[in-house]
């Protein structure tokens, strides 16, 4: 972490100007910045949407980065946090954080509703693959290999957009998927495995699906997810290293349901009528 500050901060001062240079150009008057803490102009509004507002490190350095965040945070007129704040959110203490630029806004997903259970489903488990390499092939190659034990029928989404279904033996290949065929795939499937992503975490509350995370190694804030929905949502999880289904029998938990109540309409009119 400590290695990245320096790229992390040149990156900030590079999308700054790319920022500016585009307020100029066409007369922009607020900027709204998906976690992008350099994407700000001196001529805009700028409002910042992330949920990582306490981050979660090794203890020795944990101060430092936070000092550094909300920094960085306060530098935008408001920061918008995708999740509520009621107790408990879907965000745990990373969202913890407050002052008077803070709006909650409600989680965001590309998801409208729950998906209902079925009696019988065509997959038994789903892996959707997601992250940085060389985990990414790790996790992939590990389903793969804990799926093709089983007897039933699994999938694998791989993410790709490079590559066409494909099938070996119980387990069916799918690369990228639009939200309409990713929607019928998880209806498909009985229990999803993946990473326990903050994006993942929302689109879950919505589709109020059994699931079993496995974070990313680390990623502290993936794993911090992880043990923290154990708790409020009583979701299983495992690590990388120890990832088996060899007699699997644990009952799932799925991820707390929290609606978004238009809170993220509140956020524009409130942003809109003070300039």
């Amino acid at each position: 972490m400590i290695k990245q500050i320096p790229k992390f901060l040149n990156a900030i001062k590079k999308e700054n100007e790319i920022a500016e240079k585009i307020a100029k150009e066409h007369n922009i008057d607020i900027i709204i910045s998906d976690n992008r803490y350099g994407f700000r102009s001196s001529k805009t509004k700028n409002i910042l949407i992330s949920h990582q507002l306490q981050i979660v490190a090794p203890i020795i350095i944990e101060n430092i980065l936070n000092n550094i965040n909300h920094r960085l945070i306060n530098k935008f007129e408001n920061c918008w946090i995708p999740d509520t704040s009621q107790t408990p959110n879907l965000s745990g203490r990373l969202s913890n954080f407050k002052n008077n630029k803070i709006i909650h806004i409600g989680p965001l997903s590309r998801f409208k509703s729950p998906i209902q259970p079925k009696t019988n489903y065509k997959y038994q488990y789903i892996g959707i693959i997601s992250g940085p390499e060389p985990h990414r092939t790790i996790i992939e190659n590990k389903l793969i290999r804990e799926f093709l034990k089983l007897k039933t029928k699994c999938a694998i989404i791989n993410g790709e957009t490079n590559k066409l279904n494909s099938k070996r033996d119980n387990i069916d290949f799918f690369p990228h998927q639009n939200t309409e065929d990713f929607k019928r795939l998880i209806e498909d499937s009985e229990i999803i495995v993946c990473r326990s992503g903050y994006s993942s975490i929302m689109d879950l509350s919505v589709l109020q699906k059994e699931v079993l995370f496995i974070p990313t190694p680390g990623q502290t804030e993936q794993e911090y997810l992880a043990r923290y929905h154990s708790k409020v949502s009583n979701i299983k999880s495992m690590k990388q290293d120890d990832f088996s289904l060899e007699n699997f029998n644990y009952k799932l938990g799925k991820v707390k349901e929290i609606r978004n109540k238009k809170l993220l309409n509140k956020a524009l009119e409130i942003c809109i009528d003070n300039p």
